[in-house]
């Protein structure tokens, strides 16, 4: 880790983009996976500095520097104002990447948000989302009948009665769709179609949406998402 962040440091690319990718570190590392494909794209558009937030190493509880992290703040300041744009993924809520895309914002730089709706977490979510103890199959929306502490459909007997073992329902789980997440209105709301672009996705999409916003003539800003959210 400590020689790609010098190779970062160290970028002497002119005529590429010093890119800047944001993702969480201590808020939680589930989309490691994830930041990790990010960073292997970004690499065809421009130099990416911060490398190592998709890092298999670097836990939840951040890096190891030497200086602490004061150094690492004022390490990643500097890289965030050398940065040509700042692409974040915001899914997993992360006070570090809330601030980072702040501190983008007073620089002017150009900012991508990439967020995924469908993936079960978020800042907040749907008002029909259901009691989140209950696992994503048997979420149901407030409206719908109540079907016992299994939450099936019931199997119903020629006689009309429904079939019970055990004292709870028998019959076919009921299937949902993933609640819709809502993300912070202080990102959603920044967004101007423009100079910060927020996008929403789905996990299989990511290399083409960094695609289409890459790819598009760098003197013009990139169109607005197809989504009602830039």
């Amino acid at each position: 880790m400590a020689a790609t962040m010098a190779a970062a440091r160290e970028r002497g690319e002119p005529g590429r983009r010093a890119l800047y990718f944001c993702g969480s570190i201590r808020g939680g590392r589930d989309d490691r996976a994830l930041y990790e494909r990010i960073v292997s794209r970004l690499r065809r558009f421009g130099t990416v500095l911060t490398e190592h937030v998709a890092a298999p190493d670097l836990g939840v509880h951040g890096e190891e520097a030497a200086g602490g992290d004061k150094l690492i703040h004022e390490r990643d300041l500097a890289w965030l104002q050398q940065a040509d744009v700042v692409v974040a993924e915001v899914t997993q809520p992360s006070l570090g990447v809330g601030y980072e895309l702040g501190r983008a914002v007073a620089l002017n730089k150009r900012i991508l948000c990439l967020f995924r709706p469908q993936s079960g977490r978020g800042e907040h979510s749907k008002p029909w989302m259901a009691t989140p103890s209950l696992p994503s199959f048997l979420r149901t929306q407030p409206s719908a009948p109540s079907l016992g502490p299994l939450s099936t459909v019931p199997t119903h007997k020629k006689g009309g009665g429904r079939e019970r073992k055990g004292g709870s329902m028998e019959g076919r789980p009921l299937h949902l769709p993933p609640p819709l997440l809502v993300l912070s209105a202080m990102i959603r709301g920044a967004a101007d179609g423009l100079r910060f672009q927020v996008w929403d996705y789905e996990e299989g999409e990511v290399e083409a949406m960094l695609d289409r916003y890459f790819e598009a003539d760098p003197s013009e800003e990139v169109a607005a998402s197809p989504e009602p959210t830039a």
